[in-house]
């Protein structure tokens, strides 16, 4: 029995804030062998990609890149949608590498 989904996914953006570019960007979700990313995200720009709607029930996810072909990767995190978010409305995974070998995320809407 899978657990009531909590959000509706549309799509992911993957942001490069960094001054040079990241590689081989990819969002993994380990209990659902679930991936999507970017081959190749110039600076200070960002990657979009849209899919049929998914169900996001909370799992955990991985982010992993690479940075003048080092790899880097953050430890499974789950996002929570934040109070700013209706569950009602499919809304977008926003990852963000905000500085060298670190990332974020957050759920947003448009």
């Amino acid at each position: 029995a899978n657990p009531r989904p909590v959000l509706s996914i549309a799509g992911m953006m993957i942001r490069n804030d960094l001054l040079y570019p990241v590689t081989e960007v990819m969002i993994t979700v380990p209990e659902t062998g679930a991936f999507a990313g970017c081959g190749n995200i110039m600076p200070q720009t960002d990657c979009r990609t849209s899919f049929e709607t998914v169900d996001y029930s909370g799992n955990a996810m991985v982010v992993s890149w690479k940075e003048y072909g080092q790899a880097y990767s953050t430890k499974e995190f789950v996002v929570e949608p934040g109070k700013a978010i209706d569950l009602n409305r499919p809304a977008w995974l926003e990852v963000t590498i905000f500085a060298a070998g670190q990332a974020g995320a957050k759920f947003v809407q448009f």
